[in-house]
C-alpha cells in the first residue's frame, strides 16, 4: 500500500506543479489503467474523451487528472502535465528494482574502450573500437557498438541497436564498378538519449554523426552517415533520415523518411509515412508523399 501524502510530498519535491483535492490520509493500492481499472488503485485521466461510460468517477481511489478537464474524482492530482505526472509516480513508487550486471555475459569490450562511472552492459554484447560511454548508461543485450563513438550519460541503448559501422556511401570506376568508401568519421550522442532495439546509426564519413541531448528514437529507425539531429526531436518506429540530414531542436518524425541532404527546420512535424524530399521550414507540419506543407504549423 502506498500513502497518498507520500506521493504528493515526492511531487513537491520533484517541483512538479499540481493542485491536490481530496484526502492525503488515504492509500492506495498500486496502479491500473481507466479502461480497466481496479478498485482502489491510481489511474490516469488525460482526456475527457478517455473516460469509459462503464466508469463511475467516484468510485476511482486516486486519479491524476488533466488540469483543463471539466471533472474531478473524489481525490485527484490535476496537473497541466498528468502523463509526465502519472508515470513519475509509477516510475518512482511502483517500479521493482532491476539489479543489472555490471558487464552481461558474452559481453566483449575492447581494450581502447573508455567508460567513466556506473555503466550497465547487457549480455553478447561487442562494444570495441575508440569508445567512450558516459556516467548512468544503461546498455541492453546483443549490443554492437564498434569504431569512433562517443555515448554521453544518462543514456538508454535497447537491445540489438548496432552503432558506428559505415554508411552506404561508394564510388564508381568507368566501368560503373562499385567501391565501397572507408569511413572515417564516428558517432557522437550526447545526454539522455534513448535509442530503441533494432536501430542502426552509421558513422560519418569524415566528419561525425551527432545524436543531440534529449533525443529519444523509436525501434527500427535507420539512422545515415553524417547525419545532425538536435536536441529533443523524437524518430517513431520506422523513421529513416538518409545521409547528411540536419534537424533544428525538437522535431518530430511520425514513421517518415527524409531524403538525403535536406534541412528540417526546429519544431517541424513529418507525419505519419510522409515521404520528404524537400527542406522544411521551423514550425511546419508536412503530410503525405511526396510530402507537402498542411496548413498552419505546429502548435497552431
Amino acid at each position: 500500500m502506498t500513502k497518498i501524502k507520500d506521493i504528493l510530498e515526492y511531487l513537491t519535491e520533484a517541483k512538479i506543479p499540481f493542485r491536490y483535492e481530496g484526502d492525503t490520509n488515504l492509500e492506495i493500492d498500486g496502479f491500473s489503467s481507466l479502461v480497466y481499472y481496479k478498485k482502489g488503485t491510481l489511474t490516469w485521466i488525460g482526456k475527457a474523451n478517455s473516460v469509459p461510460e462503464n466508469i463511475d468517477l467516484d468510485d476511482i481511489k486516486l486519479a491524476v487528472i488533466q488540469k483543463e478537464l471539466p471533472f474531478s474524482t473524489r481525490n485527484a492530482i490535476i496537473t497541466e502535465e498528468s502523463k509526465r505526472v502519472f508515470f513519475s509516480i509509477l516510475e518512482e513508487f511502483f517500479d521493482p528494482a532491476v539489479s543489472l550486471l555490471k558487464v552481461g555475459h558474452g559481453t566483449y569490450i575492447g581494450e581502447k574502450v573508455r567508460i567513466n562511472g556506473d555503466v550497465r552492459i547487457g549480455h553478447n554484447c561487442s562494444i570495441d573500437g575508440e569508445i567512450t560511454i558516459e556516467d548512468g548508461t544503461v546498455i541492453y543485450n546483443n549490443v554492437s557498438i564498434v569504431n569512433k563513438v562517443s555515448i554521453g550519460s544518462n543514456c538508454v541503448i535497447q537491445s540489438g541497436v548496432v552503432i558506428g559501422h559505415d554508411g552506404f556511401s561508394y564510388s564508381e570506376d568507368p566501368e560503373r564498378n562499385k567501391r565501397m568508401i572507408k569511413h572515417h568519421g564516428g558517432v557522437v550522442i550526447g545526454n539522455d538519449v534513448f535509442i530503441g532495439s533494432n536501430t542502426a546509426i552509421a558513422r560519418g564519413t569524415i566528419d561525425d554523426t551527432v545524436i543531440g541531448d534529449g533525443t529519444k528514437i523509436d525501434t527500427l529507425c535507420h539512422i545515415a552517415h553524417n547525419v545532425h539531429i538536435g536536441r529533443s526531436n523524437a524518430l517513431v518506429t520506422g523513421t529513416e533520415l538518409y545521409g547528411s540530414v540536419h534537424t533544428g531542436d525538437h522535431a518530430y518524425f511520425a514513421s517518415a523518411t527524409v531524403r538525403e541532404q535536406l534541412r528540417i527546420g526546429k519544431d517541424a512535424l513529418v507525419g505519419m509515412k510522409a515521404t520528404v524530399l524537400k527542406d522544411a521550414e521551423d514550425g511546419q507540419v508536412l503530410i503525405g508523399t511526396p510530402a507537402k506543407p498542411a496548413k498552419g504549423k505546429q502548435g497552431e
